[in-house]
């Protein structure tokens, strides 16, 4: 081989090698960097976590945590239960600054967003904490919020699906419900049943859970089939059209048929006017946690005679039969970019987080699916695959162009109402919609000059 030639395979080598090095060095120095100490649980630590209820946090997470890590003191920041805004959370956060956060979506976005919180991809990669066991749609849904990043978990999810009585639908020779099924097909199921006889004989087709009053029933059908219910720019209502004209129709003609349960007075649970647990009720949409409210009120009633129980998909859009809109994450624990004890805050999100954890709560009744779906196996009589069968497309909360609080507080009544009205025959269906969608525009019209006042102070 020619001296030049040599000279030039030693240089490429030489670059080569050279380049790699810096490569490797700037890993390392990352790594360096983005890696916490080792934890060292012989080290006494004091961490404030955030909770709504320091009873409750001690009940679910705080018992095991302090038998885990001994050494480990935890001061529990409790907002309490009531009605809270986002900007009240911030005060106390920023009032108390906890190292553990516990937050809901809207917030875990906006302290995000802010560099408020930890980024966790690297330190999850350096504890090869696995992620695989969790339910892929609630890691989409934390990344997406995240904009692409990771910066909390939740042990938990909020999955809907159709609870059904197997004895109703045998009794009155209705066919068993499926998996997959369009608004249309569970009305139709629903009407088939008799509805006639006085309130202790009377059986309903279908009830949305405890809070499923029309105006939900309605937004929920119509957010199902991709309906929006207010323009992009999030200024003009838009229920006056012949799509929506649609669901109000149907969601009407079960209301008026009789076989649709719509709780009236303030939204409690109790198994004694539970036309579910009574056997009056063929099919309840409700979460994974019904189940155990279901068991209670059977143990209050003494039922002695427990129907068969059946449980499928929530419903879905024919045009997308593998997605659903009845799904979200529960809290997120997150950790507190300011803390001073990063290592020790991510070990308490890590362990509420872990299958340990969830495997010790797989003994108990759930409040809500875990996000481990292996651990939801509690049940015997209760079939889970529904509640994790379908994927949801992951959105951000913030992206929403329909006010929640507006939709909840002003809309649903005036929705709620006038349906009544046409139920009693006071107005026609199109009269109805039209009053909603003018009186509707002027409340949120009235909404929006309130938002942009707030937003100016």
């Amino acid at each position: 081989m020619s001296e030049p030639r040599t000279r030039a395979r030693v240089t490429i080598l030489l670059f080569t090698f050279a380049a790699l090095s810096l490569v490797f060095l700037s890993a390392c120095q990352k790594r360096e960097k983005d890696d916490l100490d080792d934890f060292d649980p012989n080290e006494p630590v004091k961490l404030k976590v955030m909770y709504i209820l320091e009873e409750t946090f001690g009940q679910t997470y705080g018992n095991l945590l302090q038998r885990k890590y001994p050494n480990l003191e935890l001061e529990i920041v409790a907002p309490g239960l009531g009605t809270f805004t986002i900007d009240d959370y911030l005060q106390q956060i920023n009032k108390e600054q906890p190292d553990v956060l516990f937050l809901s979506l809207p917030l875990y976005e906006k302290l995000a967003d802010a560099g408020r919180l930890m980024e966790l991809d690297s330190v999850i990669q350096q504890d090869r904490f696995d992620l695989s066991g969790i339910y892929p749609a609630v890691i989409e849904q934390l990344r997406v919020s995240g904009n692409g990043k990771l910066y909390g978990l939740t042990p938990e999810l909020f999955s809907h699906a159709i609870y059904y009585n197997a004895d109703l639908f045998r009794k009155y020779g209705v066919e068993l419900p499926t998996d997959r099924m369009s608004w249309d097909e569970v009305f139709k199921l629903a009407q088939r049943f008799p509805s006639d006889g006085n309130e202790e004989e009377h059986i309903y087709g279908f009830k949305k859970d405890v809070t499923g009053g029309l105006s939900e029933l309605v937004m929920v059908v119509g957010d199902t089939i991709g309906l929006t219910s207010v323009s992009s720019d999030g200024l003009r209502l838009t229920l006056q059209s012949d799509g929506w004209r649609k669901v109000f129709e149907s969601v009407m003609k079960t209301y008026q048929s009789g076989n649709l349960h719509i709780p009236t007075g303030p939204i409690t649970f109790a198994p004694e006017t539970d036309p579910f647990i009574k056997g009056q009720l063929a099919m309840r949409l409700d979460s994974f946690s019904y189940y155990s409210q279901m068991l209670e009120g059977r143990r209050k009633l003494k039922s002695s005679h427990p129907f068969e129980l059946g449980v499928v998909t929530a419903p879905v859009n024919p045009a997308t039969p593998d997605m659903t809109n009845q799904f979200m994450i529960g809290l997120i624990f997150a950790v507190n970019n300011q803390t001073a004890h990063k290592r020790a805050a991510w070990e308490v999100v890590k362990y509420i987080n872990s299958e340990e954890v969830a495997k010790i709560h797989s003994r108990t009744a759930y409040l809500s699916a875990p996000a481990r779906k292996e651990y939801a196996k509690a049940f015997e009589e209760l079939n889970i695959e529904p509640f994790y069968a379908l994927k949801t497309t992951a959105t951000r909360h913030s992206d929403s162009r329909f006010p929640h609080t507006f939709a909840r507080v002003s809309l649903g009544p005036l929705v709620t109402n006038e349906l009544q009205l046409v139920a009693d025959g006071a107005k026609s269906l199109d009269e109805a919609i039209e009053t909603i969608q003018t009186e509707g525009q002027q409340l949120l019209d009235a909404y929006l000059v309130k938002l942009s006042s707030q937003g100016n102070e």
